[in-house]
């Protein structure tokens, strides 16, 4: 099963390590998120004051456009959908 987190982003969700908010008032500078040892994707070419998400991944961290809470909320409901076939 896949996570879409922006344009035509999707990852595998066996691969996600984590699903992280972009703190509003930080900068690109200071942001702890961006310091993993991982190559940085930004998700649809956007900049980084368009970014409200990062997820990381096995091989990648991901700057999305989505929110958290929506990335949050597609994760859920692919658990809810695969539950019915079970």
């Amino acid at each position: 099963m896949y996570l879409h987190i922006g344009e035509n982003e999707v990852i595998p969700l066996t691969s996600i390590i984590s699903i992280v908010k972009c703190h509003p008032t930080k900068s690109v500078k200071t942001n702890s998120v961006k310091k993993f040892n991982k190559p940085f994707i930004a998700v649809g070419n956007i900049s980084d004051n368009k970014i409200k998400s990062y997820v990381l991944t096995d091989e990648y961290l991901y700057g999305s456009p989505i929110t958290l809470e929506t990335l949050i909320k597609r994760y859920k409901n692919i658990f809810s959908r695969s539950q019915k076939f079970i």
